[in-house]
């Protein structure tokens, strides 16, 4: 019995061969009720709410399996899917190339105060050099949070470029390119006293505003935070604060609680901060990959109905 999979994410012709050759039935949503009913969709390739409850909520639905394009599936209605025994993959790891040369990116930014040359561009001023001597990479500490794909590709450049990485996961277990690793609740004067953090965590029920008031008063001097996880992760009012008072000097931000960010959140207005619009994992062959992702576990779930990599535990969200 062949397998019917509505792609919510473009898939092109090529794409669509390699599909089909596996005995998959690929439809759009513009197929729905014409050449597929909503109820005999089982494998469902990318998430969109509308179309995805539709499908939830369809008498008789067949739906077996949603894939997530990307690594983030706080969006999804996980208690839901665990109702309905329906399996949840995602794209985590997709994203590691991109975000982690972005971190490097934010990082060399303010370590070689790239900030500053760019003001100084601006008011045409020739900056002595005795005036303000740049960092490397190499003189500071970095925290990660989270040591998933993401955060082992972040630690393994900064290792590359000299940097002493500290990572924070559930258990404090050791991992791959990290000198040492803390547990989520175990954070101590490794994390308070660092010198850059970088979040990368997934969101959940424990991790939304896990960066409040009370986690940044307790920094001795933070010269960087970057956050490439999850806008809710982080109290914007208390990072502002933070930034206002210098407890924390720089930020470097892709994600915010509400995206767009509005044009009237004072982010806009620091000198201090740099804001990308939710990109840092994107690259031009995105698609593509995202497919090469998918297929080895379409091939195991076709034999066997499991998954070679990256299934979600709905109780957990990630």
């Amino acid at each position: 019995m062949s397998e019917n999979l509505l792609a919510m994410s473009p898939i092109n012709a090529d794409q669509v061969h390699l599909l089909t050759d596996l005995n998959v039935n690929v439809v759009t949503p513009q197929d729905l009720n014409k050449t597929l009913a909503p109820a005999d969709v089982t494998i469902l390739y990318g998430w969109k709410p509308d179309i995805g409850n539709q499908l939830l909520n369809t008498t008789n639905s067949k739906l077996k399996w949603i894939h997530s394009i990307t690594a983030g599936v706080d969006s999804l209605p996980l208690a839901t899917l665990a109702q309905k025994n329906i399996l949840l993959t995602n794209a985590s790891g997709i994203h590691a190339t991109a975000i982690s040369q972005s971190v490097i990116a934010y990082i060399l930014h303010f370590v070689r105060s790239l900030d500053v040359a760019g003001k100084n561009k601006q008011e045409k001023y020739w900056q002595p050099a005795t005036e303000a001597v740049p960092s490397t990479i190499s003189d500071f500490q970095y925290v990660v949070f989270g040591t998933g794909h993401i955060g082992q590709q972040i630690g393994r450049l900064l290792q590359a470029l000299g940097g002493h990485t500290i990572g924070v996961n559930t258990s404090g277990h050791p991992v791959e390119y990290f000198d040492e690793t803390v547990a989520l609740n175990q954070l101590d004067d490794r994390v308070w006293k660092a010198d850059v953090i970088i979040n990368v965590l997934p969101l959940t029920d424990e991790t939304h505003h896990f960066y409040n008031a009370d986690f940044f008063n307790q920094l001795k001097s933070l010269f960087l935070f970057v956050n490439v996880g999850r806008g809710p992760s982080v109290d914007s009012e208390a990072l502002i604060n933070s930034l206002n008072d210098g407890t924390v000097r720089h930020a470097a931000l892709d994600v915010f609680e509400t995206e767009p960010l509005a044009q009237t959140s004072p982010f806009w207005e620091m000198d201090n901060v740099v804001i990308t619009p939710h990109n840092t994992g994107l690259v031009r062959h995105f698609k593509k990959a995202q497919l090469e992702l998918f297929l080895p576990n379409l091939k195991q779930f076709l034999l066997d109905k499991t998954f070679k990599y990256n299934q979600i535990d709905l109780s957990k969200g990630y």
